[in-house]
């Protein structure tokens, strides 16, 4: 896959830098406990957590798509539903929620967070990773014709899966979350803006204007505009 190449060339360029789905993955196998219940909230149709997920005694997963949890087979139990009322889900019944490019899918965030909180248990925890809307290439992806974007991103990936949820970006902002952390009892542990200038890699010129963009992006007036957000908060 072409973006993963610039991704391993970007990293001989930027050797501190890491992707931010292998942040979000240490993250998650870190706080992934014996015996323990986990909520893969939006979870597709696979998880990249099949191992670790042998370690926990219970793992729900939720999507609003009904194939694609037919799909998926590393799961316990399947809902289907949206995240803002999953009600098949007992309160305080869960030890972790994990959620991967989700977020920017969630029409109301103050009845999807609800949700988090009354679902996890005390101390529980929520990790996820989430496009940042701030950024220059998500203000592009919500302008741009839906048949172009496709275009783009099928030059870099050949495993591009058109989502059954329209993207709204209405929880991905560090001030969105920041608020919603507070008016939901969690405490926020980690949050980490991550860049990566592959997303406009379509060839090596764009390459190149992705990493100088990524010079700017790093002085910490600008750290807010980095394409990703990975979060840890911890019900209180």
């Amino acid at each position: 896959m072409l973006q993963d190449q610039y991704r391993q060339e970007y990293k001989k360029i930027n050797s501190s830098w890491t992707d931010s789905v292998s942040i979000y993955k240490d993250l998650v196998r870190s706080y992934i406990e014996q015996d323990s219940t986990v909520l893969e909230a939006g979870c597709g149709f696979s998880s990249m957590f099949e191992k670790e997920y042998k370690r926990a005694k219970r793992v729900i997963g939720v999507d609003v798509s009904e194939e694609f949890l037919k799909m998926n087979k590393v799961l316990d139990e399947k809902i289907v539903a949206s995240l803002e009322n999953i009600p098949q889900v007992e309160s305080e019944s869960v030890d972790m929620i994990i959620s991967s490019w989700v977020f920017e899918h969630i029409q109301d965030p103050s009845k999807a967070f609800a949700e988090f909180s009354r679902v996890l248990k005390k101390g529980g925890r929520l990790v996820f990773l989430a496009p940042n809307n701030w950024n220059y290439v998500v203000f592009f992806n919500r302008i741009i014709p839906d048949w172009l974007r496709k275009k783009v991103v099928g030059k870099m990936s050949e495993n591009l899966v058109t989502d059954p949820m329209p993207a709204v970006y209405r929880a991905n902002s560090a001030d969105k979350l920041f608020k919603l952390a507070k008016l939901n009892n969690f405490t926020i542990n980690r949050l980490i803006l991550n860049g990566d200038p592959t997303y406009i890699a379509i060839n090596r010129f764009f390459f190149y204007i992705g990493v100088a963009i990524e010079f700017f992006l790093s002085f910490p007036v600008l750290n807010k505009l980095k394409v990703h957000m990975i979060g840890v908060f911890t019900l209180q």
